[in-house]
């Protein structure tokens, strides 16, 4: 199928001459990343080993951009290094997996300031906090939606809709099957409105509206919807920069209980020469387990598709908000140093210090200490060429018996987590028409 779908693709391009009189480029991305995990994401009991692998992104995009319409297609495989299903005791000859499509979309060009965007495309409003791209993770996240844009002077205008169904084909006749978005909480659909205004070079805010829709657990016939309502704030001025930001949300949560929680954001930071130093916090509310009416209402703020890796400790302990807090919601405090070295070189050091937002329920009882530990994130970057980024890092978190609590894993002796990682980036330009 695979290869089926480039050589049709370069078949086109060369029966189409009419094609070289726009602008036409073919990329590619290859993105291995060799990792030690000694309990990134969750601890490992000490009866388990520290797990070594290599994984890789392989990614192959082509561009066409004319002059009412704008065409994107990127091809994309993951995978593990030695995962290939074709082998013998001599060695490793392929793999059965098939190629995902990373990206598949059309864009219509509406005068100078409209635009329509129709497939699978890859989106992120302002810092990601909310929708985001997720680039870290291998696979990254793209979405299936119509999106809107607009675009004049100092203003921004954005907004989507998404409806998505899990189909399954039988005798060529689509049979609808919803499992997929019951058992797991998927979003049925995403939809938004963005406006933003830039009042200077200095000053940039802007405001948004998410609603995002869930299938109820018991029928799929009924859809909870929950809405998301915000600002965000961004001033730099070259020595000192500010980002603030808050949203609440309402409805109804994929449980099918009201919604009623909030989020807010505070990060500053100063420059001297070329060094960096900010403080940061972010505060997801959540439910109070000494509460009376506790677990009538969902209270845990649903960060839906944020960014994980890029704001809350690059071992990604806390990425669902309800799950990975208990829905006790969390406050992370994180003290940060961004150092360039030259025009290549890169050192950022982070340290975050996590709490519950609330007392939490475990075991039938309530956990009072919210205390939840805290990690060390070191990361150096390396970009030698334009096409050419070496990155690595070393992060370790100091456990406490509420962050063991909450994991699951209560009594159980673990293994103190720590994570090492070491990535390439090899991005060149393969083809290019003038």
């Amino acid at each position: 199928m695979k290869k089926l779908v480039i050589a049709a693709f370069f078949l086109a391009f060369m029966v189409n001459p009419s094609w070289l009189i726009a602008q036409f480029s073919i990329s590619a991305e290859l993105r291995p990343r060799a990792e030690m995990d000694n309990g990134a994401m969750r601890p490992l009991p000490d009866t388990l080993d520290t797990k070594y692998f290599v994984t890789q992104r392989t990614r192959l995009k082509f561009d066409l951009n004319r002059e009412k319409y704008q065409m994107r297609l990127s091809l994309q495989d993951v995978r593990y290094w030695g995962s290939g299903d074709i082998y013998s005791a001599t060695g490793m000859f392929g793999s059965t997996g098939g190629v995902d499509i990373q990206e598949a979309w059309f864009r219509l060009k509406l005068g100078d300031s409209h635009r329509v965007t129709v497939g699978r495309q890859v989106l992120q409003l302002d810092d990601q906090r909310l929708i985001a791209t997720r680039n870290w993770n291998q696979y990254g996240i793209s979405y299936d939606a119509i999106t809107y844009g607009y675009t004049r002077d100092k203003w921004q205008v954005s907004a989507a809709v998404s409806y998505n169904t899990n189909a399954n084909l039988s005798n060529g006749r689509q049979m609808i099957d919803d499992d997929l978005f019951l058992t797991l909480n998927k979003m049925k659909t995403m939809n938004y409105l963005h406006v933003r205004h830039d009042f200077s070079k200095e000053l940039k805010a802007s405001l948004v509206a998410i609603a995002a829709g869930y299938l109820s657990p018991k029928t799929s016939s009924v859809m909870y919807m929950m809405g998301t309502y915000g600002f965000w704030l961004r001033y730099d001025n070259k020595t000192f920069d500010v980002t603030a930001e808050g949203y609440y949300q309402n409805g109804k949560a994929q449980s099918g209980k009201d919604v009623k929680a909030y989020m807010a954001v505070l990060h500053p930071g100063i420059r001297a020469a070329k060094l960096r130093i900010g403080i940061g916090v972010d505060y997801f509310s959540g439910d109070n387990a000494e509460n009376s009416d506790y677990g009538e209402m969902q209270r845990t703020f649903n960060k839906m598709y944020g960014a994980v890796f890029k704001y809350y400790g690059f071992m990604n302990q806390y990425t669902y908000m309800p799950g990975s807090t208990t829905n006790g919601g969390l406050v992370d405090l994180y003290p940060n140093i961004r150092l360039p070295i030259g025009d290549k070189h890169n050192i950022a050091v982070l340290y975050h210090k996590f709490y519950l937002a609330n007392p939490v329920m475990l075991g039938g009882e309530v956990v009072t200490d919210k205390d939840l530990g805290s990690e060390a994130d070191l990361m150096y970057t390396f970009k030698p060429m334009k096409e050419l980024m070496l990155q690595a890092g070393i992060s370790y978190y100091f456990t406490t018996s509420t962050f063991k609590g909450i994991k699951g894993l209560g009594d159980t002796p673990i293994r103190e987590p720590y994570w090492v990682w070491a990535m390439v980036t090899f991005t060149p330009n393969l083809f290019t028409t003038e």
